[in-house]
């Protein structure tokens, strides 16, 4: 599994923006995103809509650009 696989772009219910938590393997009190925002479980609403978090944009972006191959000549 790459590890772009293990994020799931969901609405944290403490700042009202989208971001890229890390699935955890077991149940777990909370989770925690690329951007190091961490949300009780509970928080967490199912869904993506609103306002992406910049910083879980980039990061999964920069992890792309490094890891995958996207564009011409790949």
């Amino acid at each position: 599994m790459y590890e772009c696989d293990k994020w799931v772009w969901q609405l944290s219910g403490y700042d009202d923006r989208v971001h890229a938590f890390v699935r955890p393997d077991p149940p777990a009190g909370f989770v925690e995103a690329a951007c190091r925002h961490s949300v009780p479980f509970d928080k967490v609403v199912s869904g993506h809509h609103g306002p992406r978090c910049v910083t879980c944009l980039i990061i999964v972006g920069d992890h792309l650009a490094e890891h995958h191959c996207l564009g011409v000549g790949c």
